[in-house]
């Protein structure tokens, strides 16, 4: 038995190693500062190096802490075990449910071939659409699934274009015809010319030898082989990064829908558990529609500016076309004519189909208009405070379990009563590792405010009390837009905004400009593979290198840190009602409430 170097041995065993050697190299901290900062600090390195190495499963690391900080004194074991079904939860939850409910009646697929249907023929216009319904989908639904719902799509438009790209090479490449009348001969006139043009060419066939000459008296028929390579290569690479765009196209459409609602991606809901754990009683507050006024507009620029980055990236002739050649009209009207049969082949909308499109229009109203302002809104039907985004979202998302899936009220044939979505099937498809790690970040930012961590962390960070709101907003940008192309983006939120909150508090900051900003651009993963579950499906197609993800997306990267930027110093102070005065009120209310809450 051959034996193995000392390198291979350490990479098999690597994740061992760190899973162990991390708490034993940072003991020292907690036996040197004996204190519960030290302590908390302890712990959120150890989650932090088991999530950025993912040494074992992201959702297991996320259940350490309800062993941890109860181990540590850090927080009693009935304080941390509530936070992993805290109302924010079960707006996370009741999401996922209703999202699973759409995607197994097959409404997330009429609605996309629906849009697809109604775009133009041109390529550049069915990427546009396609962009559209994956964002859309992403907003209410899992990007995983979004991106798993759009990619077969996406393929089979890619298919079409090189069956007519195959289809045009096998033409170009029977013969380049020269034709030279004889000046010496006649002519005839030019009817028999094109006659016998027609009658020669059609009898030509593609020749064994590199150059095949065929003499008539009015013309010569040159048939030239050498130049198959050259259309082959051109046609092939053209198809090529046709399909890196729309692949790419789903993608990234797919994260930038999900950060533009707050049901969106996890970050998002985490943010608002993170706002109402902490400024629960001061003002700051963030629901569905506030949230929806500053990420949407954020959404459809970097889905714009993404859509045109692409196109010159991938489908640069075609961009600024007004009307397609007419070599490509007639693939056009094919891909046309392909998206309408397979929205036709879907049939009249079943009953489960009307039902949770029914749901997913009151779900949307019941979001939108529950909170229009302090005085305003359905929710002041009932007590005051007692209804929440995390109410509504269960009430929408269990209702696909009790609504029969057939129709009760057609005679025709023996009906028997079973839901539109069994419980079983909702327990296979739950992110249940998701809500965990959402438990997990609540847990890290209540350790960080109980151990007073958060104070000496801003001490530490002092520094940045000196810098500029607008160059602070812009690093915090671009620092969590890179983290989280090594790490998952809940990870990456959950170890950043406690942090960053302890630092836009001591200095004078509205936490707003920090945690906002931060939490956008922790979804703006475009670079690599292992950012996100939708590139890692892209590129699991083989159609796509890492190099050709880090060069579009650095771009993608750069494009999400301008417009978050703008957003957070133009229109988000407006939605959330930030200003001078407002600032100081906060200030003011959050010591009192803070002071009020150590009193207990």
């Amino acid at each position: 038995m051959a034996k193995i170097s000392f390198l291979t041995c350490l990479k098999q065993r690597w994740n061992l190693l760190l899973l162990i050697l991390t708490p034993l190299i940072l003991l020292p901290l907690p036996i040197i500062i004996n204190n519960s900062q030290a302590r908390c600090g302890y712990i959120v390195l150890i989650l932090s190096v088991y999530w950025i190495s993912e040494v074992i499963p992201l959702p297991v690391t996320a259940l350490l802490p309800l062993i941890l900080f109860p181990m540590a004194g850090v927080l009693t074991a009935d304080v941390v075990a509530p936070h992993y079904f805290k109302d924010i939860i079960s707006l996370f939850f009741g999401s996922m449910a209703f999202g699973y409910a759409v995607e197994k009646v097959n409404l997330h697929r009429r609605i996309a071939l629906f849009v697809l249907s109604w775009v133009g023929m041109a390529t550049k216009w069915i990427m546009a659409g396609m962009m559209g319904s994956t964002a859309f989908l992403s907003m209410w639904m899992n990007n995983t699934a979004s991106t798993s719902i759009m990619l077969p799509v996406a393929l089979a438009v890619v298919h079409e274009l090189g069956i007519y790209s195959e289809n045009s090479l096998n033409r170009q490449q029977a013969a380049v015809i020269n034709v030279a009348f004889d000046s010496t001969n006649g002519g005839g006139s030019d009817e028999n010319k094109i006659e016998e043009l027609t009658h020669t060419t059609q009898s030509c066939q593609r020749p064994k030898s590199k150059t095949f000459v065929e003499t008539n008296t009015h013309f010569k028929l040159l048939c030239c082989k050498r130049q198959k390579p050259e259309v082959d290569d051109s046609s092939k690479k053209k198809h090529d990064q046709l399909k890196k765009g729309f692949l790419l196209a789903v993608a990234y459409s797919s994260s930038i829908g999900g950060l533009s609602s707050l049901v969106g991606t996890t970050p998002n809901v985490y943010l608002k558990g993170f706002v109402e754990s902490k400024y629960g009683g001061t003002g700051f507050r963030i629901n569905f529609l506030n949230f929806l006024f500053f990420a949407l507009p954020v959404g459809i620029l970097m889905l714009i500016l993404c859509w045109f980055w692409l196109q010159w990236c991938y489908n640069k002739q075609e961009l600024f076309q007004c009307r397609p050649p007419p070599e490509m009209f007639e693939v056009q009207t094919h891909l046309k004519a392909m998206l309408n049969k397979q929205y036709k082949d879907l049939g009249r909308p079943k009953w489960s189909e009307v039902t949770v499109a029914a749901i997913f229009i009151m779900l949307i109203v019941l979001w939108v208009t529950r909170e229009l302002s302090d005085t305003t809104g359905w929710s002041l039907i009932f007590q005051r405070k007692h209804i929440t985004d995390g109410t509504v979202a269960i009430f929408c998302g269990i209702l696909p379990l009790i609504l029969p899936d057939n129709n009760p009220f057609n005679r025709k044939y023996d009906w028997k009563y079973e839901p539109i979505v069994k419980w079983t099937q909702l327990a296979q498809n739950v992110s249940w590792g998701s809500i965990l790690l959402l438990g997990a970040g609540l847990t890290i930012a209540t350790a960080f405010e109980k151990s007073k961590l958060s104070d000496s962390v801003a001490q530490i960070l002092g520094f940045v009390s000196g810098v500029p709101r607008a160059a602070a907003s812009i690093i915090i940008i671009i620092v969590s837009g890179f983290f989280t192309e090594v790490t998952s983006n809940t990870s990456t939120a959950s170890i950043f905004l406690p942090v960053l909150d302890s630092v836009a508090t001591s200095s004078g900051i509205h936490p707003a400009f920090l945690i906002l900003p931060c939490t956008l651009a922790v979804s703006l993963a475009f670079m690599l593979p292992i950012a996100t579950p939708p590139n890692a499906i892209v590129f699991a197609s083989g159609a796509i290198r890492v190099i050709d993800m880090i060069k579009t997306g650095i771009v993608m990267n750069l494009i999400g840190f301008l417009v978050i930027f703008i957003a957070a110093n133009t229109w988000m102070p407006k939605i959330f009602d930030i200003n001078e005065q407002t600032t100081a009120y906060f200030f003011n209310i959050t010591y009192v409430v803070r002071s009020s809450v150590g009193n207990l």
